[in-house]
């Protein structure tokens, strides 16, 4: 359990049983005469927040789980648990029951915030922002590969999602519905690189109506700049 995971989770942790993990494990099993087997969990725990999460045996000593997310950068501690797995009470109820859960070995790993969560914040910062979107509008000058891209895509979404904006936080900040000066949104942005999965989540905020229909200083809506810079799903979101 060396790694350390992002804030919004989604990452594979490994964890490898040591020999005292294994023999407990094991005694479990034996207490029970009519035991069918030990599942292993990862009760994580830290200031605000508790997260359960179910393990996968990929071998005899290891075992991986998705690492939840988590509300704030800190360290917290990991506790390994065995649970036994009893026969079916009845023949009618093939649900097997549970048995007694063990802890097994306690760890300590640190809650990190990584580039996807500085930039998501970065964004929404940005939000109404006459010039807020000028050091984003530099990507147009990198050309990035389509599956970076793709990456960023999905770690931005995933960051937009677990982070708490603000209290009447809007897609056109304080910029009112309907105002014939032009702004470079967050949809645009969006529109421009190709970010599918950052666009729906947008669509789904406040103010995204009046996004749609709002031109930037070249005079394109998001739906236009998706379409110049071909990306087709894209557009085809944009304009149902």
């Amino acid at each position: 359990l060396s790694l350390s995971p992002s804030l919004q989770g989604r990452c594979v942790i490994t964890v490898q049983l040591a020999d005292e993990e294994l023999d407990a494990a094991a005694e479990e099993k034996e207490e029970e005469e009519e035991e069918e087997g030990v599942d292993f969990f990862l009760l994580f725990a830290g200031s605000t927040q508790r997260h359960l999460t179910s393990t996968l045996r990929s071998s005899h000593d290891t075992l991986q789980a998705l690492c939840p997310a988590h509300d704030c950068c800190e360290v917290v501690s990991v506790t390994l648990c065995s649970a036994s797995r009893g026969v079916p009470e009845s023949p009618e109820n093939l649900k097997p029951c549970l048995g007694r859960v063990a802890p097994l070995a306690e760890h300590r790993f640190s809650f990190v915030q990584d580039l996807a969560f500085d930039m998501a914040q970065f964004l929404v910062s940005t939000a109404g922002r006459a010039d807020g979107l000028d050091g984003a509008l530099l990507l147009d000058e990198c050309q990035i590969p389509l599956q970076e891209c793709e990456r960023l895509d999905e770690s931005l979404a995933l960051a937009l999602h677990h982070l708490a904006l603000p209290p009447g936080w809007s897609l056109l900040g304080n910029k009112l519905p309907n105002s014939p000066n032009p702004q470079e949104t967050l949809l645009h942005f969006s529109a421009r690189r190709g970010l599918l999965r950052v666009t729906r989540f947008l669509l789904q905020q406040a103010g995204a109506g009046e996004a749609l229909r709002l031109a930037n200083r070249q005079g394109h809506t998001p739906s236009a700049v998706a379409a110049l810079r071909g990306h087709e799903r894209l557009h085809e979101l944009l304009t149902q």
